[in-house]
């Protein structure tokens, strides 16, 4: 009321001053403990989405002082979440708060699942890796059309957290000056017509690719980085860019397959189920919960199971067992995200299994056999809860078409099954054909749990089966 009774002199006099004490104030309140620099708060305020009419549940990413905090319903929103569509009321019921989707095929499903459950979801995007696709006006404008269907059917339920524009479309070579700029162009296509939810891409960890975002793709809310081995690298690469914003780490796990160690013949030798729990907590507390002033959550992989060079490597689940077994049953990393995310272990968890031998010798040994040679086979097992144990076993061989990226990969042949074992051993004949072979283990308890093992193994005649390059790390293949 002042204002109005002030000479017009006076009344610019008094904008320009209000004006310049509100820059100041933003740019006196760092957004992180860096020199890297100060970025707004992204995203609409609680009463600017109340202003706006929108039954939407208001998602915004805030700068604050402490530095980047994501808000939902204006309550802070730190993101524990899966990466998969299945097995949601146990990820609830042991903490977790949001689904990733790599597509939208399924988003109105999902959406209603999780609202259900009083999850969120962070709906993805795909978009291709081919980068002759970005200078297709064709291609470019049905990505446009799609997206707006998608956005005018799911914009204002409640139960969305944010989009998330493509899965690593730097990691096959679409890493270029026009493709973030499309990213960008469809982040600014989102936010006219949702301005209510934060826009992500997500990107396979790389100095590059955040480079390129900051200079071609700045409408985006938080960049998503999948990191397996390299999570503890993470931070201080980003740290070392140009890009300012925050982080979610969309996916992460136990050391991808072109991470390890691999055979002379070049199998990729995967951790027990054990040493993955150690993974899991390990990684939680040192690489995403200590840099919560850029990372404002992340999605475990994968809440399910898939076939990505063994049935097993990435899966949190195991839902195809040989035999008459349950459809699924749950790895020892539900239990470590169900401590992560709780902070107490499960009631009942699963068997701890902490390695597997063929006679007596580990994976690292390089083992190869005879055709029809007798082996034994052993796994070192126990119970957390004195539970009953039962030993399924399956022989199979290694895979011959590979996914790339994460693509899809069949899975190989089963030579032998073994579904009544009662010992932590096993008796068994090599093929009597030369190759590659791998045998599993999976240790049951009785209440939905399984523990899990495997070793390689190749049978050749002259025990000569080679390959070069045992040691293998130039990238997510």
């Amino acid at each position: 009321m002042i204002f109005m009774h002030l000479a017009p002199k006076k009344q610019r006099l008094f904008v320009t001053l209000a004006l310049t004490l509100f820059i100041f104030g933003r740019a006196a309140a760092p957004c992180f403990g860096s020199d890297s620099g100060l970025l707004p708060s992204r995203g609409m305020q609680p009463a600017d989405i109340a202003a706006a009419g929108t039954t939407a549940v208001p998602v915004s990413i805030r700068c604050e002082e402490a530095g980047f905090q994501l808000y939902r319903a204006g309550e802070p929103y730190y993101i524990k979440g899966i990466g998969g569509q299945k097995h949601l009321a146990m990820a609830a019921d042991a903490g977790a708060n949001s689904i990733r989707t790599w597509n939208a095929r399924q988003a109105g499903s999902i959406l209603d699942r999780a609202q259900g459950l009083d999850m969120t979801v962070m709906v993805g995007i795909w978009l291709s890796h081919d980068p002759s696709d970005y200078r297709d006006p064709a291609y470019r404008q049905r990505k446009r059309d799609d997206l707006s269907r998608l956005l005018a059917a799911h914009r204002n339920h409640p139960a969305l957290l944010m989009w998330a524009l493509g899965n690593e479309i730097n990691l096959q070579g679409a890493d270029t000056p026009e493709a973030w700029r499309f990213v960008d162009e469809l982040a600014q296509l989102i936010k006219r017509r949702d301005p209510h939810h934060p826009v992500i891409s997500v990107i396979a960890s790389g100095r590059q690719a955040l480079e390129n975002i900051a200079a071609y793709a700045p409408t985006l809310d938080a960049v998503g980085i999948n990191a397996y081995g390299t999570l503890s690298d993470v931070r201080a690469m980003i740290d070392t860019t140009a890009y300012q914003g925050p982080y979610i780490v969309t996916e992460w796990g136990v050391n991808g397959h072109w991470e390890v160690r691999r055979t002379d013949w070049g199998r990729p030798i995967e951790p027990a189920s054990a040493k993955k729990v150690e993974y899991h907590i390990k990684r939680y507390r040192e690489n995403i919960l200590s840099n919560r002033d850029r990372c404002i959550g992340s999605y475990v992989f994968l809440w399910g199971q898939k076939q990505e060079r063994t049935p097993t490597w990435y899966s949190m689940f195991i839902e195809n067992l040989p035999g008459d077994d349950p459809l699924a049953v749950a790895c020892p990393t539900v239990d470590a995200m169900h401590f992560n995310w709780s902070g107490l272990w499960p009631a009942n968890r699963a068997p701890f299994v902490a390695a597997m031998t063929i006679n007596d010798t580990t994976a690292d040994s390089d083992i190869t056999l005879m055709p029809g040679e007798a082996f034994v086979a052993r796994v070192a097992a126990a119970d957390p809860d004195n539970d009953n144990l039962r030993y399924v076993w399956e022989l199979m061989t290694e895979p011959s078409v590979l996914g790339r990226g994460g693509s899809y990969e069949p899975r190989p042949d089963v030579l032998e099954n073994i579904t009544d074992g009662k010992r932590p051993m096993l008796e068994l004949s090599a093929p009597a054909q030369s190759g590659e072979y791998r045998l599993f283990v999976y240790v049951l308890d009785e209440n939905g749990h399984v523990g899990t093992a495997n070793v390689p193994f190749a049978v050749s005649p002259s025990h000569t089966l080679k390959a070069e390059n045992r040691h293998s790390t130039t990238g997510n293949s």
